[in-house]
Formats: structure tokens, C-alpha cells, sequence
């Protein structure tokens, strides 16, 4: 058996990985603490839609966490 180290691999690689292999536990509990330790999205309020400031820092957030992906 093949040892792999979930912990090693991206978040968007772990997520491809589960997806081909829906039963492994292992994969899905590390991708769930992925999730966690950075979450994808950013916190908000519907009121946020109406300030244009806080859009952009919402966006600006969202893109960090993609780049670091």
C-alpha cells in the first residue's frame, strides 16, 4: 500500500484527489482541516454590498487565499 501525504498537497489538489476517491477518510479529514486552518471564503453582511470599500477588501481576501492555494 502507498503511503500519500494529504497534508503535502494543495487544497485544490486534495480536493481533485477526493473527488476520484470518495471513501478515502484519511483525504477527506485532511482537506476538512485545509478547510479550517484557511478558510475560502471571506466574512460579509448583505449591508458590505452597499459599500464599495468593503467589496474590494472582501475580493482582495479572496484572492490571497486562492494565490495561496
Amino acid at each position: 500500500m502507498t503511503y500519500i501525504n494529504y497534508h503535502q498537497m494543495s487544497r485544490t489538489e486534495l480536493r481533485a484527489y477526493i473527488l476520484e476517491h470518495r471513501d478515502d477518510e484519511q483525504a477527506f479529514q485532511a482537506y476538512m482541516d485545509k478547510l479550517v486552518d484557511a478558510p475560502v471564503l471571506a466574512s460579509g453582511t448583505l449591508t458590505d454590498l452597499d459599500n464599495p470599500e468593503k467589496i474590494a477588501e472582501i475580493i482582495k481576501k479572496i484572492q490571497k487565499t486562492k494565490k495561496e492555494e
